[in-house]
């Protein structure tokens, strides 16, 4: 029994030695930031005066601000255009790379490529493809006698077009997530499917599917907070939130308040508008989500 305890507190030792520097980061750069921006929106504050007190004013200022309310249906626009596709496509892409295929070893290096660039290079790398008169896409439909507008100074196309680019950035740890919880899955189904004369498709969503829905959850959860923050830098550094801010997202336009305009505290009330939206959405797909599996 004392052995037992002896290590039993070792572990307890081994694990709090590990898991402290990340909780020490998380705290610093997300939770005490996180209550710093709900701090400063009761206050009026520039960077150089002194934060004065304010109430409620920057919230009132909110309902009555159409701006802010364009900038969040952006948002859900990156959201659903971005969190769905992202989540089949890794799930497909990782039950490729899983089965062994003889293209296994190239879609291995495409898919592992984002992983090596920053935001900034790729948000740059997509700037270049886009480019309507030197960027490969447009000169693919240039071959075939399609004339092209300016992908990313288009209403229309502007917020797919970035959403494209994110996806891409998005698949390699969506990959990584599905390829351990494919791991998991135990081989007797797939035996017991091969009797039943199920072909590959059928097996496919019928029996690999349902066993990875805890990792759809978090692939889930983790791409509505991707495409609801990263927005900012996509759309900051591609488009700077245009045509018209059609492509400004409500992170870009907290940016824009709180660093050109040195409105700090509506920033923060914008800030916290985003927070809300991304806890309320995955309150809502994780209530969904455990209702449909029992």
């Amino acid at each position: 029994m004392k052995t037992r305890t002896r290590y039993s507190k070792l572990d307890a030792f081994t694990a709090w030695s590990f898991l402290t520097p990340a909780l020490i980061l998380f705290i610093v750069f997300i939770v005490i930031p996180t209550i710093a921006g709900i701090v400063l929106s009761f206050f009026s504050w520039n960077f150089f005066n002194e934060p004065k007190f304010v109430g409620l004013n920057n919230f009132a200022k909110l309902f009555n601000d159409p701006s802010a309310w364009s900038s969040l249906g952006v948002t859900m626009e990156f959201i659903v255009l971005g969190v769905i596709p992202t989540t089949i496509i890794g799930f497909m892409l990782a039950v490729l790379v899983s089965a062994n295929m003889p293209a296994v070893g190239a879609i291995r290096v495409l898919y592992f490529i984002p992983v090596v660039l920053s935001v900034a290079v790729s948000a740059v790398l997509w700037v270049f493809l886009y480019d309507p008169r030197q960027g490969p896409i447009a000169a693919a439909f240039r071959a075939v006698g399609i004339q092209i507008p300016n992908i990313l100074q288009t209403q229309s196309t502007a917020v797919p077009a970035l959403v494209v680019m994110m996806v891409w950035l998005a698949l390699p740890i969506v990959i990584i997530l599905y390829l351990a919880a494919l791991q998991r899955v135990p081989d007797d189904i797939y035996a017991a499917a091969a009797l039943d004369g199920a072909g590959a498709w059928r097996t496919l969503w019928s029996m690999t599917w349902p066993n990875v829905l805890p990792t759809t959850l978090i692939v889930a959860v983790l791409q509505v907070i991707n495409f609801a923050s990263s927005s900012l830098d996509v759309s900051l550094i591609m488009t700077n939130g245009g045509p018209l801010n059609a492509s400004r997202s409500l992170g870009l336009y907290s940016y824009q308040e709180a660093f050109t305009h040195q409105d700090v505290g509506y920033a923060s009330v914008l800030s916290v508008l985003q927070l809300v939206v991304i806890v309320a959405i995955v309150v809502v797909g994780r209530a969904v989500t455990s209702r449909s599996s029992k």
